[in-house]
Formats: C-alpha cells, sequence, structure tokens
C-alpha cells in the first residue's frame, strides 16, 4: 500500500497517480550507479564517457524492442511536454523546411487535449498555420465522421490522446489511423496520427505497429519512474526538424547533455509497466468499477466521459453544486490525495475545460473531482475516500439547504 505518514498518524490514501507516481525500488537501483560512479558525459570519448554512451545506447535498444521500432528512432527529452512539442513543432517545421509555407498547412486536434498540445496548436495558429479542432462526443470520443470531412489535401497531422489525461478516456486510434491511411490515398500526401501517451503505459498496450500511429510520446513519470525524463517514438520514415539548437545529441533534435540515470529509470520503467499491463489492469479495473457504483449512490455525483471505452485506473466525476477545490482541500485535511483536473491544467478556479467542452455546462465544470488508482490501491482505501466523501457532500447540503431557508 502506497501511503505515507504525517506527524499525527492519519491515514493516508493517495488517488492521484495520473499526476505522479512514486519511484519504484527497482528503478531507483537501475539509476543509482550513474549518479555518483558511472556519472561521465556520454559524448566524452575517454573509456568512462563511453561506458555511459553503451549504457544509453543499450536503454534506447531495449525500448526499441518494446516499441518495435528502430533504435535511432527513439529520442530521450526531458518530459511529455517535451516529446508533444518535439514532435508538433518538429513536424510542421520539416514541412515549411521542405517548401510549404505556414498558410499552406493544416493540423487537427480536439479541445480536450493536454495543454501540452493545445498551447502548441495556439501558436501555430498565430504562424498562420490553419488550427482545426475535431468535435468530440459527450463520451470523450472523436467524431470520426466529422474528422474525414475535416481532412484536407493540406492536413499534415492529427494529434490526439492514446489516454485523456483527465477524463482517462481511451481513443481508438487504430480507426483514426485508418481515417487518415484512406485520406491519404485520396489526396497524394502523408498524414501522421501523433498520440500522446503518458497516461496509457501501465493500462495499455504501446507498440507503434499495433496502434497504427506515427509519433508516440511517453512520460515516465508517469509509471513510477523518474520525473523530467520523457520518450518521443516515431516510425522510421518520420522526419522532424529541431526545435531548439546546440550539440548533435538524438540526432540533433534534442541538443542536451543526455542525462544517464534519468534515461535509464525511465526506460526500466516503461519496461517494468508494460510486462505485466494485462494483468494489473484487470485487478484495478475490477477496483474501480466497485468505487465507480459506490460513487454514484452519492446525491448529485455524475461520472464525465465513457464509462467502457476508459483506462482501468481513472474515475472522473462531477458532484451537483459541490465546488470542486474546496472538495479536493477538505478530503486532502482527511489524508487523501486526489485532483480537480490534470495537474498541467493549472491551478484556476474556471473549473474544467475538458467537461466544459464535453456537455457545456459551466456548472458541471465547476464541480470536478478526478480519482486516480494505482496498483497497489485497496478497497479498503476506497471505501474510505467514498465514506469522507459522503460525509463532505452532506455537509454541504445542510448548508445550501440553511442559506436556502434564509
Amino acid at each position: 500500500m502506497f501511503q505515507w505518514i504525517s506527524k499525527k498518524n492519519k491515514k493516508r490514501v493517495y488517488l492521484d497517480y495520473a499526476a505522479a507516481t512514486p519511484v519504484s525500488t527497482e528503478v531507483l537501483a537501475v539509476m543509482a550507479p550513474y549518479w555518483r560512479e558511472d556519472f561521465a558525459n556520454p559524448s566524452a570519448i575517454h573509456a568512462a564517457g563511453k561506458r555511459a554512451r553503451g549504457s544509453v545506447e543499450g536503454a534506447r535498444a531495449a525500448l526499441a524492442r518494446l516499441l518495435r521500432l528502430r533504435a535511432d528512432d527513439i529520442l530521450f527529452t526531458g518530459s511529455g511536454t517535451e516529446s508533444n512539442n518535439l514532435a508538433l513543432l518538429g513536424l510542421v517545421a520539416e514541412k515549411v523546411r521542405q517548401g510549404t509555407p505556414y498558410t499552406q498547412i493544416q493540423v487537427l486536434t480536439t479541445e480536450i487535449e493536454h495543454a501540452s498540445v493545445l498551447r502548441v496548436f495556439e501558436h501555430l495558429a498565430t504562424l498562420g498555420v490553419c488550427v482545426s479542432y475535431v468535435p468530440v462526443s459527450t463520451e470523450g470520443q472523436i467524431d470520426q465522421q466529422a474528422l474525414a470531412e475535416l481532412v484536407s489535401p493540406q492536413t499534415l497531422l492529427l494529434a490526439t490522446s492514446y489516454v485523456n489525461s483527465e477524463i482517462g478516456v481511451i481513443a481508438p486510434l487504430t480507426q483514426l489511423a485508418r481515417i487518415l491511411r484512406k485520406k491519404e490515398k485520396e489526396f497524394g500526401t502523408r498524414i501522421y496520427l501523433v498520440a500522446d501517451a503518458a497516461q496509457a503505459p501501465l493500462w495499455l498496450p504501446c507498440a507503434i505497429d499495433s496502434l497504427g500511429v506515427d509519433i508516440l510520446t511517453l512520460d515516465a513519470g508517469k509509471c513510477h519512474g523518474p520525473k523530467g525524463v520523457g520518450v518521443l517514438a516515431k516510425r522510421h520514415d518520420v522526419t522532424l526538424a529541431p526545435i531548439i539548437f546546440g550539440g548533435g545529441q538524438e540526432h540533433g533534435l534534442r541538443p542536451a547533455t543526455e542525462n544517464v540515470p534519468l534515461i535509464l529509470g525511465a526506460t526500466h520503467a516503461l519496461l517494468c509497466a508494460q510486462e505485466d499491463w494485462a494483468d494489473r489492469a484487470q485487478r484495478v479495473q475490477a477496483l474501480r468499477d466497485v468505487f465507480i457504483q459506490t460513487l454514484l449512490s452519492i446525491e448529485g455525483v455524475v461520472v464525465n466521459g465513457s464509462l467502457t471505452e476508459r483506462v482501468p485506473n481513472n474515475v472522473h466525476i462531477s458532484i451537483e453544486g459541490v465546488e470542486s477545490e474546496y472538495a479536493v482541500v477538505c478530503l486532502s485535511q482527511q489524508g487523501i490525495a486526489c485532483a480537480t483536473k490534470s495537474a498541467c491544467g493549472g491551478a484556476r478556479g474556471d473549473g474544467s475545460a475538458v467537461v466544459r467542452t464535453l456537455y457545456n455546462d459551466p456548472a458541471r465544470a465547476r464541480t470536478t473531482i478526478r480519482f486516480t488508482l494505482g496498483a497497489t490501491t485497496t478497497a479498503q482505501e476506497l471505501a474510505y475516500t467514498v465514506e469522507k466523501l459522503r460525509a463532505h457532500v452532506e455537509k454541504v447540503r445542510t448548508w445550501q439547504n440553511r442559506l436556502t431557508k434564509t
């Protein structure tokens, strides 16, 4: 059971695994020698540098085998956010380098993506790129007919999440890829499918060839690896232009001294995550489904997004009339860590942009809570969470009734 103990020995329940996971003991052990023993710069030509280079390339090869790619198509970055930026900006920059002006490039995404995708699209719009947002259903799924109608001869890419970072809905990537491949044949163009898979490795398969994507981005900090390291995995025919400049590391696409311990830790975390994802997913989903049914017994609770096409550890609810930030703070005082929305969505009190997009309901968007389970979450922890949330909701209802009567 993952818990931390306060000075008052309060019960502590962690249900924010989508935001951060603890680094596993195995990952710590893998990283340990590279902080003080094998600490050399991998670009150095002496023996110590060559040993460090060998470790980095060994990690790259292992990750390539896992994702079923060539080793030189695995790039290590500083975060999932950086990987998304490099994928999207790098594809556009390469298209411009080949002679296509920004104004003749179209890029597609949805309005419910992670901030590291949406902010890039906002930037591309300022450059003159045609930015189109594909409609999504109230289930959180891309409208595939609308997607097919939006794709044009100028379309360069579609960017979407494999697992939505907030509501946990799983995208049908192979179906989306099929639409893009059909349009490629119709227009004689190349259209890239870029998938943000930060939330996927612990719960879903991530081999690129079976998903149909062209670029997959990963974040080790979401699967018991260290923070501050990400991965960009791409098909061999995908060419990116650099968006930052310096040395020749990572094929010139991520010029900076490689962080060897983080790269080794990230690789080991991803390998472990994928090794037994199916058993883990089945076990956690059974707990989650009971948790959802119990939460729905609380007055005013509704679930956001699809109940079926949902990652096994995600529970995202709204509670009518119960302001979410106050609820999360009150739960924290009871030892329960959860979230109102994606951590990268910021701390502004304007509610969930994802829920507002899905339901066009500002009140529902201001009352969201995201619980995300881990592999060690227990039924007892979830029962305790429901107990404390129910008590909070009842207290809020009592206050509201008193105010109404006055």
